[in-house]
């Protein structure tokens, strides 16, 4: 076993030059191939997130409302890996898929923007029929600057129609050329 592993180092120790070459070899395969790999993940999860974004607002369409607690986009990997794709994709291709990125990211800021309304603290005001409204009694304000103003319309009422208005302008691309050259490549 000795006398193997003895010729082996020696063959090696006289070959050096074709050692050298086998291992950059390796390297330079390995690097291509982990970036093809990538590249197939990246396509993959974009995919995925713009078929659940898709799904999410079809659903919108049909019950007319967005559940608070879910997302359009819970992870944004075009943003990140959009560099990856400016080969395969047309210049209109990567237009596409972030015109619809970007309106799918305003809508989970509307979204985020309701909920937040929506789980704020309501501060109860005292209304007494002689004096009218008054500011609660725990607020310090001196009596004579204390003003209330009260809304007799819901300040979400403007942005459940920007929320209407930008689903209704939002392409579904799962199924378009652009969507069939990231599957092309996630097949790869």
């Amino acid at each position: 076993m000795i006398q193997i592993l003895s010729i082996i180092q020696e063959w090696l120790n006289n070959n050096l030059g074709v050692v050298t070459f086998v291992a950059g070899f390796l390297a330079i395969y390995l690097y291509v191939r982990q970036k093809a790999d990538r590249k197939r993940d990246a396509a993959s999860l974009v995919l995925q997130e713009i078929k659940y974004a898709e799904q999410q607002i079809r659903n919108y369409y049909a019950n007319k409302q967005y559940k608070l607690f879910d997302r359009l986009l819970p992870t944004n990997s075009w943003n990140d890996n959009v560099h990856l794709f400016i080969k395969d994709l047309g210049e209109s291709n990567i237009g596409l898929i972030s015109s619809f990125y970007a309106k799918a990211s305003y809508i989970d800021y509307i979204i985020k923007m309701i909920s937040d309304y929506k789980n704020s603290p309501v501060i109860p005001i005292e209304v007494n029929p002689t004096l009218g409204v008054q500011v609660p009694s725990a607020t310090v304000v001196p009596q004579e600057t204390r003003v209330v103003q009260i809304r007799s319309f819901d300040p979400m009422q403007q942005t459940q129609k920007i929320l209407q208005e930008v689903s209704d302008l939002v392409e579904f691309i799962y199924n378009t050329p652009a969507g069939e050259k990231l599957k092309q490549i996630a097949k790869r």
